[in-house]
């Protein structure tokens, strides 16, 4: 069985608000006590999967739940154990016919099901409630209690929605009607996932990466940018759930603007491939990116020229900028902007029902291959090493074209594309230092410059025309490797 749901977390203010808009009178209120199952080494937990015994009223159930395609969907097994006097026992053999399950086991612990133990605990009193939405049936569930280990313990206060009956774009209005009139953040983390970590002393999961993209031949340009904005959401998620907790690391931000970099680029060069595509996501996704970007070049600056810097103006003002970054982006994560706009992609790239097109996916992919190209071009003919605005327009086209180029050139069978991708990944690094260098001299020109920033300045100004001169000559390397485009 597959449940759709959403979770998200709910500000402090907002709680008892929400408490008293699913009318306790109108609603049921459950205690779940959970105990959850791993293997020393978190076997399951590493594969995003869950095995738990759960006391719901007066009877056992055990569960079963793995990742889906998404993060709407998941598997879910239940199977009741009945009412017992004492806690039950783990009892494998109910997977022994569920074939499906028993996959999901047998991938994740090989021949390693001896060593499944309890590592934590859950006592959770649910308050739920089924709420109707355009002819949509919607479990409301708030959770508040705590997951426990022998030795940690760590609340929970938040609130899910789960689709009963009816069409994934009400669950989705439904939700965010709730987010914006109680600043709920979404959170794609589990309570086993936060369960688990708890049990080994962490605070958070590694950061979420990147994947390869492979078009699907046989689907419409329309059915695989959708798939592409589904992997792209995968990515982003849990590394925005990191930042929104407040528990996040360095590379979780570095994912987050990776990913919300790689959604942007989709959403403007592939817009045509589906009428769905809306006009400001680009523009939405872009400003939220700038906030990461902004963030990342002044923590760059800070590290690689602080030691030059005795400007005492000009160093308190980088330090002001980094903490003023900081929060910003620290709030944004969370804005109820920035969830609406969450739940719009996940709209779109869950919509199964697709306008037939008039060409094949080929079409599509030579089609923009082959304008990024003709501007790539048209930005190298332009080109100037003293003129910032034409490298910079230059450097913007490589970027495109490094992020699409592995995608679209997918549809070909080149056996040799290596050689390609080389060359666009050496224009592609120039463009990126470039860049680097040309922000990071217009920020220390806006201050109040004393010698040693001049000296700075120069610095900065002499390695820009080096690579800027690295960056025309690696484009025009690569726009003479392209031959296998017909």
């Amino acid at each position: 069985m597959v449940e759709i749901e959403l979770k998200f977390q709910i500000p402090e203010t907002r709680r008892n608000a929400l408490l008293k808009a699913l009318d306790p009178k109108k609603s049921e209120t459950i205690q779940l006590q959970a105990k959850y199952y791993d293997t020393p080494e978190r076997l399951l937990g590493k594969n995003g999967i869950a095995l738990r015994q759960r006391l719901e009223g007066t009877r056992w159930i055990q569960t079963l739940k793995a990742a889906g395609k998404n993060h709407l969907e998941r598997f879910e097994h239940n199977y009741d154990l009945g009412e017992l006097a004492q806690p039950p026992l783990l009892d494998l053999s109910i997977y022994e016919t569920k074939s499906e399950a028993q996959s999901i086991l047998n991938q994740a612990l090989g021949a390693n099901f001896s060593e499944l133990n309890l590592q934590f605990e859950t006592n959770i009193q649910r308050t739920r409630r089924v709420l109707s939405f355009d002819q949509t049936e919607i479990e409301v569930s708030l959770d508040i209690g705590f997951i426990q280990t022998l030795t940690q313990k760590i609340d929970v206060h938040e609130v899910e929605f789960e689709l009963q009956q009816g069409t994934l774009h009400a669950l989705l209005a439904f939700s965010f009607e709730w987010v914006k009139k109680y600043q709920l953040w979404l959170d794609v983390r589990s309570k086993a996932e936060i369960g688990h970590l708890l049990a080994s002393n962490l605070t958070v999961s590694p950061a979420t990466l990147s994947k390869d993209f492979q078009l699907i031949k046989k689907d419409s340009a329309d059915k695989n940018v959708r798939l592409l904005v589904t992997q792209q959401l995968q990515h982003l998620l849990p590394n925005i759930a990191a930042i929104s907790a407040g528990v996040a690391q360095q590379e979780h931000f570095d994912q987050a603007e990776l990913a919300l970099e790689h959604l942007y680029l989709t959403t403007h060069l592939f817009k045509d491939w589906s009428s769905d595509i809306s006009d400001k996501w680009g523009y939405q996704l872009q400003a939220f990116k700038q906030q990461f970007e902004n963030l990342k070049h002044f923590q760059q600056m800070k590290d690689t020229l602080g030691t030059f810097l005795q400007n005492p103006n000009t160093t308190t003002q980088l330090e002001k900028d980094i903490l003023y970054a900081s929060e910003k982006l620290n709030n944004l994560v969370k804005s109820t902007l920035n969830v609406h706009h969450f739940l719009e992609l996940f709209t779109f790239s869950l919509n199964s029902v697709i306008t037939q097109q008039t060409h094949d996916l080929k079409w599509y992919a030579q089609t923009t291959l082959h304008h990024q190209y003709k501007l790539l071009q048209e930005s190298l003919n332009q080109a100037n090493i003293g003129q910032f605005e034409s490298l910079d327009l230059l450097s913007t086209h490589i970027r495109e074209l490094k992020f699409s180029f592995p995608i679209l050139t997918s549809i070909y069978d080149v056996k040799n594309l290596q050689k390609y991708s080389k060359a666009l990944n050496d224009a592609q690094l120039a463009a990126k230092e470039y860049q680097v260098l040309a922000s990071s001299a217009l920020y220390i020109q806006q201050t109040e410059l004393e010698a040693s920033d001049w000296f700075v300045l120069g610095w900065l100004t002499a390695k820009q025309e080096i690579y800027a001169e690295k960056l025309i000559e690696a484009t025009e390397q690569f726009m003479v490797s392209r031959k296998f485009i017909k």
